[in-house]
């Protein structure tokens, strides 16, 4: 095969294109309405024809409009803004008529889609960083744009939670919201707001100050501020209402569930309950962490707070552990007991209290030979 160069030709990348449109099967009016021209007019053309084009023919006609026609730039692209943001018209359309179901699938998509490309861009500024800034700003910034509108889609995905009365979904994506977004943005008070309606959180969102956004308002009380009895009767918010699944209360009602099983020896409905009261306990104190871990720094006040609230129930979570794992060795599981006993010790440290009995225990399965003696404390506990 001779490759045959054809020097200053303006018409080479029509003539390939041409040819590979005539290849392909497409009919003439299709060449015509592309603007491809035939080879023999592209020759026919003067040579000169390129000269009312200063720039060598790069220039588009005033008015005309560029199309992006490259696949990710479409639409139809679920892996494009344009993708993701079609899927928030279409969830937006589907909460107008209550079709929560819609809504829910379609928003999910966005999230993952926005998701997707906002971390695919932070790889890319990653990588250029250092080699070519111009590339490596215009990758942070298309990271910020979707991570934002990632943002946006959780919040609505959470509205649509939230509709149907599903707050156990609702928190951790509201949470999600807070800690990507910084809780003094507009759309991390927004989120702050609905956790405080749900009783999730004790105070609402401090207002900022109109004309100076490092100036705040003190909030003003909530309805769970004041007395232990004046807090049960006014607080009806649906979090914090005793009978709530998504709550400390709900956890410890397990427990007492779990401990009125063992004392039947019904063991395998035991399992159950503080298996259930664990996964309470531990969603609670990993949500909890998070707010701490997102207000730090800003609402100083929040955020101790809620990081209490974390270790409160992060201990009340190993306590169940160790109580399931006794469960289970009385069960003759030792092979079950021991990974829940670790995961206490891990957890509390081994010179705590809770630890040390952990210890033992797994001194007394034989998994470990070297008794742990800790200064102060005599007996076997």
């Amino acid at each position: 095969m001779v490759l045959v160069r054809v020097p200053a030709l303006s018409g080479v990348c029509t003539i390939t294109l041409a040819s590979l449109l005539a290849w392909a099967g497409q009919p003439a009016p299709l060449l015509a309405q592309t603007g491809v021209l035939p080879l023999s007019q592209t020759l026919a053309q003067s040579p000169d024809s390129s000269s009312t084009l200063p720039d060598g023919g790069n220039q588009t006609p005033e008015g005309d409009e560029i199309t992006d026609f490259r696949p990710l730039s479409q639409d139809t692209s679920l892996l494009s803004l344009e993708g993701g943001q079609r899927l928030l018209e279409s969830a937006a359309l589907a909460m107008d008529r209550q079709d929560y179901t819609t809504a829910q699938k379609d928003l999910q998509n966005a999230r993952l889609a926005f998701n997707q490309i906002s971390n695919f861009h932070q790889q890319l500024f990653d990588l250029f960083l250092g080699i070519d800034p111009r590339v490596a700003d215009r990758q942070r910034l298309s990271a910020v744009e979707s991570a934002q509108l990632r943002d946006e889609a959780a919040y609505r995905l959470a509205l649509a939670h939230l509709a149907q009365n599903q707050p156990d979904v609702t928190v951790p994506l509201l949470i999600q919201v807070i800690r990507s977004q910084n809780p003094t943005s507009s759309l991390g008070q927004q989120a702050h707001q609905n956790l405080f309606n749900l009783g999730f959180m004790d105070s609402p969102p401090p207002a900022l100050a109109q004309g100076n956004a490092a100036d705040l308002v003190t909030p003003s009380p909530g309805p769970t501020e004041g007395t232990a009895g004046e807090t049960a009767a006014a607080d009806d918010r649906p979090l914090a209402r005793s009978d709530s699944a998504l709550s400390v209360a709900a956890g410890r009602r397990m427990m007492q569930e779990a401990e009125m099983a063992l004392a039947d020896r019904n063991y395998s409905l035991t399992v159950e309950k503080f298996k259930d009261a664990r996964q309470v306990f531990n969603q609670l104190s990993n949500f909890y962490e998070g707010l701490s871990a997102a207000f730090r720094g800003i609402y100083t006040d929040i955020a101790e707070t809620e990081r209490m609230r974390a270790v409160e129930t992060a201990q009340l979570r190993d306590e169940v552990t160790y109580q399931l794992a006794l469960v289970h060795r009385v069960q003759n599981q030792s092979e079950l007991a021991v990974p829940l006993l670790i995961q206490v010790l891990q957890s509390q440290n081994p010179s705590s209290e809770l630890g040390q009995q952990a210890y033992q225990q797994l001194l007394e399965l034989g998994f470990v030979d070297t008794p742990y003696r800790w200064q102060g404390v005599t007996g076997v506990r």
